[in-house]
């Protein structure tokens, strides 16, 4: 512990330069602290100025470490034979292997929130997700009926993209809380069979088909949603702050737009893309779920309100399964 805290004296004279007076006052601070370490070498309790004892107890929420905090800027961090000191955004991390020692340094930010460690808590939502999308006949994927030869789906093309806002936190303690965010998804339904879909004359959706002689090089329906997840998140600690995490939750989204798109050859490239409703809900909700470690996680959303409009279409729950890069950490 005395090879430690001499560590950190000199550390701190090397770092601290660019503010010289008040990092002085700091080291003076560090070289009280060590002397009253010394004397109290008997406990495992450290004891500095203003007769304020900190105690492992009492930093219940950072197990086997010793914070003690200098000021507002110096922090001194202690976990077995790793110790970190921060002032401000900098940070020098001292690891002692038997007899050697090693020193890195780092950026380093991260909020004390050791008195409130519901307030540390963030969850992982916010970023970028990539998905295969598809549509099933009845709920949570399922299949109970086949689908019709002109809704067969090309699924290797099928694909969604969301983009998603940072997410607001609400945490019960520091690895459980709900996050929600806004999103944007984009989905497109390739279709398999050489045909798109239309409304026809008494408003249902029906399916279209070309000239005789002409075949779709591609058909698909594009759909553009806004989206609100609500997500009960766990996390589970593991090594160096890192965290798996557990989510699921609900899911609303609004429908923003939608087309079809037809290309095909015939002496030369044609395409058509028609904008309409296609009768398409304007609202719908379902459920997600997603489970990672740190940024990378792995998400699927089912939605339990139909595709369509009731009797103007035919019925069908979308679904998503992908990859969502969080960029909130």
């Amino acid at each position: 512990m005395k090879r430690k805290l001499l560590t950190v004296a000199v550390i701190l004279a090397v770092i601290v330069p660019a503010r010289a007076q008040e990092k002085e006052e700091k080291l003076k601070e560090l070289e009280k602290l060590e002397q009253q370490t010394e004397q109290n070498v008997k406990t495992d309790t450290l004891v500095y100025e203003e007769d304020v004892v900190i105690d492992e107890e009492e930093w219940i929420d950072y197990p086997d470490t010793t914070r003690v905090k200098v000021g507002e800027t110096v922090t001194i961090e202690e976990t077995g034979d790793e110790t970190i000191i921060r002032i401000g955004r900098k940070a020098v991390r001292i690891v002692d292997d038997d007899n050697d020692t090693e020193i890195s340094f780092e950026e380093y930010e991260e909020p004390d929130h050791s008195d409130h460690p519901a307030r540390s808590f963030r969850g992982h939502l916010g970023g970028i997700e990539f998905a295969f999308n598809g549509y099933s006949t009845d709920t949570w994927g399922r299949n109970d009926e086949p689908l019709e030869y002109w809704l067969d789906l090309n699924t290797t093309k099928s694909s969604s993209f969301n983009i998603v806002t940072p997410p607001v936190s609400l945490g019960f303690s520091r690895h459980f809380g709900l996050v929600a965010a806004l999103g944007i998804n984009w989905n497109n339904y390739f279709f398999d069979n050489n045909n798109s879909i239309v409304v026809d004359e008494n408003g249902i959706v029906v399916p279209s088909y070309p000239e005789e002689g002409i075949t779709y090089k591609k058909s698909k329906l594009a759909t553009t949603y806004g989206t609100l997840p609500i997500i009960l998140e766990a996390q589970i600690p593991v090594r160096h702050n890192r965290t798996i995490n557990l989510g699921a939750g609900v899911i609303g989204a609004v429908k923003f737009g939608s087309h079809t798109k037809t290309v095909w050859y015939a002496d030369d490239k044609n395409k058509e893309k028609n904008q309409d409703d296609f009768n398409l809900s304007v609202l719908r909700y379902g459920f997600t779920a997603r489970a990672g470690y740190e940024m990378i996680q792995v998400y699927g959303t089912c939605y339990l309100s139909p595709m369509f409009e009731e009797g103007q279409g035919p019925v069908l729950y979308p679904w998503e399964v992908g990859l969502a890069l969080t960029f909130n950490d």
